[in-house]
């Protein structure tokens, strides 16, 4: 482990351990208490319903802001902001620029032996005694001989 890791794991350790020890206590209950009368008369209300504050016509929610009507540029739907269009061909040619930076070239593929795996194929294909691991095929007269495809 270097030595970051180790002054982690230890600093880890040592509040574990710290706080293993200190006891956890409760918060005091409180009793309520049974609340007086009061002396001051209630008044009883009628609910009239919810008002939000929204009104149509010139204005947003409660007042004039400066405008009448939608700003130029995007608007979203009742959050008070406006959002031109030249931020967002901004936002649309930076993501281009970085978007479009050249990727560098695969690497070539690196075959474990130094065949070309299609040098496998092409000999299977040809031969159907073909023996991919000692790269051989039985001829007509009983021998073993080895392939050779343009690919190998």
């Amino acid at each position: 482990m270097t030595l970051t890791k180790r002054i982690a794991v230890a600093g880890t350790a040592l509040a574990v351990l710290a706080t293993s020890f200190i006891s956890a206590d409760a918060m005091p209950l409180n009793i309520l208490q049974p609340a007086a009368q009061s002396a001051v008369p209630v008044e009883q209300v009628q609910w009239r319903g919810y008002d939000d504050g929204y009104r149509p016509g010139p204005g947003y929610y409660r007042g004039y802001r400066g405008y009448d009507g939608p700003r130029p540029g995007y608007r979203r739907h009742h959050d008070g902001h406006w959002y031109p269009l030249a931020a967002f061909a901004a936002g649309a040619l930076i993501g281009g620029a970085i978007a479009s930076q050249p990727r560098p070239a695969p690497a070539a593929p690196a075959y474990s032996n130094g065949i070309n795996p299609r040098h496998y194929e092409w000999c299977s294909g040809r031969y159907r005694s073909y023996d991919s691991y000692s790269n051989t095929f039985v001829t007509y007269s009983g021998a073993r001989q080895q392939c050779y495809s343009p690919y190998y």
